[in-house]
């Protein structure tokens, strides 16, 4: 509940000097890079881990080698990774979806020993036997079904981009968020309208970045919830336009699909939550050319 408290507000804003930009902790913020920026085209990796044997979690040598040709490209690069296991469906929901826990923190622990760590953000999900890739009961499909996917999302850093620099002090930033999305939908809501239409006034006469996130629930593909988080994060700015003027913006549309979930709860009110769209504008100098000013980075 104390989530839903604190995400259901309209909009929010604060002034973020450089001595206390560490303390701006809301995680609901800092998950969306107010410090660290997403890569306007940035590099994806993904891997397939897909030779678990039955009811085990061990890594097999030639998942080993895969993983390790994976790390090799991802080695020098900053970033957040993300690792989702999965199993067949042979045993109980609450069975399976503990060992698809298992598989995919041992890939976790696996590239933990052979990398970095610290360089990169780590989420581990795990869904069971709820997303399987094959349909049918034989022996083949159960196989195809016990895997872990691996993707990797590059991150640009301070010191390779400047615009993901701290805000300089008394910069402004604003917070709004659209978060009564209904299922599959990426239309907006009256409610997420009045947030926006706050959250736009109090824009009048500054000029800086627009971030735009748009994020799904776990229902549904990978590929199908990276494009209704698109979808959505496209009405957020198409609204937003109408009530804006473009050129004193700089927009940044980051569509995250499902890779971003509040909640791990699968409940109806677990889904609804995730189902939503984030707005953080960060008062800043635009780059000199008009073409800068209004191009939509994706």
């Amino acid at each position: 509940m104390a989530v839903l408290l604190l995400v259901t507000g309209c909009s929010t804003d604060t002034y973020v000097s450089n001595e206390n930009v560490d303390k701006f902790q809301d995680p609901l913020v800092s998950k969306f890079y107010i410090r660290e920026c997403l890569s306007p085209r940035p590099n994806i990796q993904v891997a397939v881990v897909e030779h678990f044997d039955f009811d085990k979690s061990a890594l097999t040598a030639t998942d080993q080698q895969s993983i390790d040709d994976f790390i090799a490209k991802i080695k020098d690069k900053h970033g957040q990774i993300s690792i989702v296991g999965h199993t067949d469906e042979q045993g109980s929901n609450a069975y399976n979806d503990a060992l698809s826990q298992r598989r995919a923190q041992a890939v976790q622990t696996y590239m933990q020993q052979k990398m970095d760590a610290t360089n990169y953000d780590w989420e581990v999900k795990h869904f069971g036997e709820t997303r399987p890739a094959v349909k049918g009961k034989t022996l083949s499909a159960y196989a195809q079904n016990r895997r872990a996917f691996i993707i990797f999302e590059e991150k640009q850093i301070e010191k390779d981009n400047p615009a993901c620099l701290p805000p300089e002090p008394k910069r402004k930033v604003i917070i709004a968020m659209t978060s009564h999305f209904d299922f599959d939908k990426s239309n907006l809501k009256p409610k997420d309208i009045e947030s926006l239409d706050e959250f736009a006034s109090k824009l009048k006469d500054l000029k800086g970045r627009l971030l735009i996130t748009g994020n799904t629930d776990y229902l549904g593909s990978n590929e199908y919830n990276q494009a209704l988080s698109e979808r959505r994060a496209q009405s957020v700015i198409e609204y937003l336009k109408t009530k804006l003027d473009e050129n004193n913006f700089l927009w940044e549309e980051s569509p995250r699909g499902e890779l971003d979930l509040l909640t791990q709860d699968k409940s109806i009110e677990g889904n609804a939550l995730n189902r939503r769209a984030f707005v953080i504008f960060k008062e800043d100098d635009l780059p000199g050319s008009e073409k800068g000013k209004q191009e939509v980075i994706k």
